[in-house]
């Protein structure tokens, strides 16, 4: 679903801009004539480029922040301002226009009669997949301030993780981009100016220098391969399907060594603190471990997690449901188990998932620092070959020459 922007006017009241979310301008259309509106114009889609101005292509794309949007609502719900009048104040101090316009259309849906939970799932594309059933869980539960709480610390939490896993990137990263620049540099320009003397001299080449351009050669035949690697790869995810695509790529990510880890780590993490969350505020347990498998992306671990509602029907307890499943944590078990006899489920599970996620942090942290001394190994290795191999050809023309020929 895409966000879509009119200018509409109620009855008796000048024309303003708003932004309607639907699958495409008709159904934008019924849903602004179904709030009694009148729309007037169309003002495209929400953050998209203006055609019209070839300047706005350059201007930064306005978007809706729903972190922004749940740390405004949490205090204003714990001081028990009404949930309307919340979106209200949110509103009025927002200064992006399509914030403004998303928070004013949660209001009228509430103004209308339909509930928080489905005013977010009606807006999925924006939120987090877990974030309407959570939501949903605190409607029910009437603890929904508490429910917020828990779930912008959760928001907040893995914001803190994919930001410190993107800033350790960037390093290693940008060392990896000219290590790669200046192999390639090297091979498909320095290498071949060089053999040139070669040519030019009417000399035969040193197996040195023979080595370099069958290498030069290969990597001038890489962007091509690249590309038809691509077009391959892209016809075969075609062929087989998104399902099996998926599940294979899912597979491969978690065979790989020490990144496989760290994924499934990452997985366990979000369902950890979903179940934390959910358990704290008294959601029914076979409703939350439903809820907390669909917060996981990679389909091979979420399909370990299908029997778990069915084991704990039968009488099992969550710990020992979880007994069996190769991606939780070996200390989970004992520390849940503890939980459950102390009463104290939701606080264990989240200690579990502070830990985890601490583990997590530092794998990530040392495999980062063993990755740039690696990059930078490799970049003076290939510096090194081809230096050698120039100076073995230099070696080898200077014996030539010094055999009768001109000197270099």
């Amino acid at each position: 679903m895409a966000l879509y922007r009119y200018s509409a006017a109620e009855k008796g009241e000048p024309a303003r801009e708003i932004l309607i979310e639907a699958g495409n301008r008709t159904e934008a259309l019924n849903k602004i004539r179904g709030r009694g509106m009148i729309p007037v114009r169309y003002l495209g889609e929400a953050g998209a480029v203006d055609k019209a101005n070839l300047l706005s292509f350059f201007a930064p794309r306005a978007k809706v922040d729903t972190f922004a949007f749940t740390r405004q609502l949490c205090p204003l719900l714990n001081s028990h301002v009404p949930l309307e009048r919340a979106m209200a104040i949110i509103a009025e101090g927002s200064a992006q226009e399509d914030q403004k316009n998303f928070v004013n259309s949660l209001r009228q849906g509430l103004h209308e009669g339909k509930k928080f939970s489905e005013l977010v799932r009606s807006h999925g594309s924006m939120f987090p997949g877990y974030y309407a059933n959570l939501i949903e869980s605190g409607e029910e539960t009437g603890c929904l301030p508490e429910v917020l709480t828990h779930l912008y610390k959760f928001m907040e939490e893995s914001k803190d993780l994919r930001s410190f896993i993107v800033s350790s990137s960037i390093y290693p990263c940008a060392i990896l981009v000219v290590t790669i620049l200046v192999t390639i540099l090297m091979f498909t320009v320095f290498v071949p100016q060089f053999a040139r003397i070669f040519e030019d001299m009417g000399r035969t080449m040193p197996p040195s220098m023979q080595f370099l351009l069958t290498m030069s050669s290969l990597f001038k035949m890489l962007i091509p391969a690249v590309l038809l690697l691509g077009a391959g790869v892209y016809g075969f995810r075609k062929y087989i399907g998104e399902e099996r695509w998926q599940m294979g790529k899912s597979r491969l990510m978690l065979s790989l060594p020490l990144f496989g880890k760290i994924i499934a780590d990452l997985e366990m993490c979000r369902y950890i603190r979903t179940l934390a969350i959910m358990i704290a505020n008294h959601v029914e347990i076979i409703r939350t471990v439903k809820i907390a498998e669909k917060i996981i992306h990679n389909p091979v671990i979420g399909n370990t997690f299908h029997g778990l509602p069915d084991k704990i029907k039968g009488g099992a307890k969550l710990s020992a449901a979880l007994k069996d499943n190769p991606y939780v944590p070996g200390e989970m078990v004992p520390m849940l188990r503890v939980g459950e006899e102390s009463g104290s489920v939701g606080e264990m599970l989240k200690n579990i998932a502070d830990n985890l996620e601490g583990d997590t942090r530092l794998k990530i942290k040392r495999l980062l620092s063993l990755f740039e001394p690696a990059v930078i190994v490799f970049l003076a290795a290939v510096v090194l070959i081809v230096v050698a191999s120039i100076f073995m050809a230099m070696m080898d023309l200077n014996a030539i020459n010094s055999q009768g020929g001109p000197k270099l």
